[in-house]
């Protein structure tokens, strides 16, 4: 398994997200009202960021589903490739619609071949593309990235791979691990640390930069061990450095990122693949597993409206959308685990899906992600709640502003927010129910993140079990937000008499992502001092202590 460790220098640097957030907590800054943010964009205010506030970006609903033609497999090499450098340049759409279509079993090498074209084309020199995109457009030659390693995971600032100058030429050394498709690739893009006198002592960074390696240069060694690689450098020359010098890190966020939609895509066709040939075999009358199967079938659904959603904001919205990518890639994680689980329980061996479990295990990023992800929804909220949060926090100081908002709060204590914004106007009829409980949701979000900043203050972002909470509301009110968008689209059609079976998937998932919000911020609200957490980070440090780890029997001692 892929090891992961986090590194919180390098995730800040990477989403910026700390900074704003203890700006907000102790409230440094003066307050900026969401009017004044949204007139800057008016057109286009971050969707999923703007849930940490309470408001939501009714644009949305009016994006129009596109009818897409579904590429083969032989034309994935160039998917990403603008079309002056002999590329294809889809839409992400598109993109998403064809790995859905080749499953997880040929997806991966399209992946990393697609991460290393969007780091040519992001930061590449005119020269660099013209000489590598034309080539890897056509599938002439094939990229991959080395960029991780056995004893620091994700952390590549540490990174033990070094990069010197030398006469004119960079020279590298070192080893790279879970290099995927090295064996057939041609070309490799390599994070390597750059010359450790660049580090300066008074600077605690740890620098590196990427580099374009050929696989044919004296030095490299592949060593296969499966469906992966370790790729050892042995003063391995090369002359084509991507980007500056030190700031191989702009290239490594590409790379963290740039496949979410499309290995999301891929799980879902792949799982759809599974549950369509079990199900053709599927009869009884027995109630518990219809229960399971209709389960399983919500689940899909709600995957394939989560995709689509996000494809069709990537391609409509020029704001920032990584957040989205983050939240779809999530839901998509652990809607595969609920779904593998209930086909197991419905009798589906092991073997049949084996290899999703390990490929989504592999991935590794599932650890961060939704760190990461609520890191950069509470950096949007203070923009915002800067100025509230410094009354409320001196309440002595500021009487006046904490009585009124006591007063205000009070539905809010009880579970029974105000339900202002008005969202059903923007969905078809038959959803009014359905609009409310995610604009309940938007409510208690914001709710628990102005009380997350007045209880923890700029201690905030070190709790990792509220942020993965406040997260988790966020990622079911997106998926709601995905649901309805396409429930809505299909019930305003011509033939809306043809889509009730939408209409109770709207209902099943929006009941229980209310419930589920309820429930998650009302432990938020308690933090950090809830019931559960504490005992549970005991209990994990004595199983070191006391070697007990109940093996046998929970007051058997099963190690001396």
């Amino acid at each position: 398994m892929l090891l992961c460790k986090l590194n919180w220098g390098i995730i800040s640097r990477m989403y910026h997200a700390t900074t704003p957030v203890a700006a907000a907590a102790s409230a440094t800054v003066s307050n900026i009202r969401p009017d004044a943010f949204y007139s800057i964009n008016t057109e286009n205010p971050p969707l999923a960021k703007s849930f940490y506030v309470g408001i939501f970006n009714t644009n949305v609903f009016n994006l129009k589903v596109k009818a897409t033609e579904v590429l083969s497999s032989s034309n994935l090499f160039g998917v990403k490739v603008p079309k002056h450098f002999g590329g294809t340049e889809l839409s992400v759409t598109e993109i998403s619609n064809a790995f859905k279509a080749i499953g997880l079993k040929n997806y991966k090498h399209y992946l990393a071949h697609g991460s290393v074209v969007q780091c040519i084309t992001k930061h590449g020199s005119d020269e660099q593309k013209t000489k590598f995109l034309p080539l890897l457009a056509s599938g002439e030659n094939v990229a991959t990235f080395c960029a991780y390693e056995s004893q620091h995971g994700y952390d590549v600032e540490n990174t033990s791979t070094k990069a010197s100058f030398i006469n004119g030429k960079w020279v590298i050394n070192g080893t790279k691990s879970w290099v995927v498709n090295a064996k057939k690739s041609d070309v490799l893009l390599v994070l390597a640390k750059t010359m450790d006198e660049c580090n300066r002592p008074e600077s605690k960074m740890e620098f590196f930069s990427a580099f374009l390696v050929k696989k044919s240069s004296n030095g490299v060694k592949i060593i296969d061990n499966g469906s992966y690689s370790d790729v050892i450098f042995d003063n391995v020359q090369v002359d084509s450095m991507l980007g500056l010098e030190n700031e191989g890190l702009l290239c490594h966020s590409i790379l963290f990122t740039a496949d979410f939609i499309e290995s999301a895509s891929a799980t879902v066709g792949e799982l759809k693949k599974i549950t369509k040939s079990f199900s053709e075999d599927f009869i009884t009358n027995n109630q518990l597993k219809l229960l399971k199967l209709g389960k399983i079938n919500s689940i899909l659904y709600s995957m394939d409206c989560v995709l689509h959603f996000t494809s069709l904001i990537l391609d409509s919205y020029k704001t920032e959308t990584e957040y989205e990518q983050i939240l779809a890639r999530i839901f998509v994680t652990e809607s595969t685990y609920a779904c593998l689980d209930l086909l197991n329980d419905l009798g589906l061996p092991k073997t049949a899906y084996s290899y999703i479990e390990d490929s989504l295990l592999f991935d590794g990023r599932g650890t961060l992600l939704s760190i990461v992800g609520s890191l950069l929804g509470i950096q949007h909220a203070g923009q915002f709640m800067a100025n509230e949060v410094k009354q409320l926090r001196n309440p002595l100081m500021f009487p006046k502003y904490t009585l009124s908002h006591i007063a205000k709060i009070q539905s809010s204590l009880k579970d029974k927010p105000k339900l202002k914004q008005y969202i059903e106007r923007y969905l078809h009829p038959s959803l009014k129910k359905q609009a409310l409980d995610l604009e309940y949701c938007l409510s208690r979000i914001q709710f628990a993140v102005q009380n997350m900043f007045i209880n923890l203050g700029p201690d905030t972002c070190h709790y990792q079990m509220i942020l993965e909470r406040i997260n988790s509301v966020a990622l079911n009110t997106y998926a709601m937000s995905a649901i309805l968008h396409n429930v809505s689209g299909h019930l305003s059609s011509k033939n809306s008499q043809i889509y009730p079976t939408e209409l109770v998937h709207a209902s099943v998932f929006c009941n229980n992502a209310r419930a589920h919000c309820s429930k998650t911020v009302t432990e938020i609200l308690d933090a950090p001092n809830n019931v559960t957490d504490p005992l549970y980070k005991l209990l994990g440090q004595q199983i070191f202590v006391d070697k007990d780890y109940y093996l046998e029997h929970p007051l058997k001692r099963n190690i001396v």
